[in-house]
């Protein structure tokens, strides 16, 4: 199915490599997990539907021009749902996303329950959700491709220490290296709240920056990821997304 945007070309046959979850998934207050999806598994064709969302999630995606663009926010905000859903020990409908100004989703405050922490990308198909019990994170995730105006946007967005690491690299491994990069920069952009705003080359994400952590990963052949948070996770555990089975809490 069919649930990219405008103008993305999903990327054929992904084959997630993580692991299947355990059949109870806790998280402890210290561990950060990660969620990988092919939003083209046929799995996931119940939530096109909408049934997860909420009336004005539903009302948001009324309002897209296109089918494809209607389908793909649907899908992903129901993703989301199933997957916070599974923390929360309720249903995917049920679950208190409120939106920020630029319309990033973030969970109600709910009393007595200590705060869940979230983010979520995808990329040509492919989507991680990565949640913290102890602080804010961020994830990216970007299907590795050509990128013939690779050099022009490295020398204007990247350090000059990225810039160096992604010179360094052999020349088959530099479309890697760049993406590597680029997603460990937008990860911890978007962990620390500044968002790809402003001089992105006065960002240095060659290494992880002072009481942060930064870790590159690869959740299917052909694409790469990274997450960012403050401080040490006690454990970072990868998983792929099932249908249906962890559609509802577990």
């Amino acid at each position: 199915m069919d649930v990219l945007p405008a103008g993305e070309i999903a990327a054929p046959d992904i084959q997630l490599e993580w692991a299947s979850p355990p059949q109870s998934v806790d998280l402890p207050g210290e561990d950060v997990h990660v969620w990988s999806a092919s939003l083209l598994d046929p799995g996931l064709e119940p939530y096109a539907k909408g049934e997860m969302l909420s009336p004005s999630e539903q009302e948001r995606s009324a309002k897209f021009h296109f089918e494809r663009d209607r389908r793909s926010f649907v899908v992903r905000r129901s993703l989301l749902r199933a997957i916070l859903g599974v923390y929360l020990k309720i249903e995917a409908v049920q679950v208190p996303l409120v939106y920020e100004q630029w319309g990033k989703p973030k969970l109600a405050a709910r009393e007595g329950t200590p705060p869940l922490h979230f983010n979520f990308s995808h990329s040509r198909g492919l989507a991680v959700c990565a949640v913290s019990g102890f602080g804010v994170v961020g994830v990216d995730v970007e299907k590795l491709r050509p990128m013939p105006e690779m050099a022009e946007i490295s020398a204007t967005f990247c350090s000059p220490p990225e810039n160096a690491q992604i010179k360094a690299a052999p020349a088959e491994m530099q479309v890697e290296a760049f993406f590597g990069v680029w997603t460990r920069k937008e990860a911890f952009l978007k962990a620390n709240g500044q968002g790809l705003v402003g001089s992105l080359a006065s960002v240095d994400c060659s290494a992880a920056p002072p009481d942060w952590t930064l870790q590159t990963f690869s959740p299917a052949p052909g694409f790469v990821g990274s997450l960012a948070f403050p401080g040490r996770a006690g454990k970072v555990q990868c998983w792929r997304w099932e249908c249906p089975s962890t559609q509802r809490p577990v």
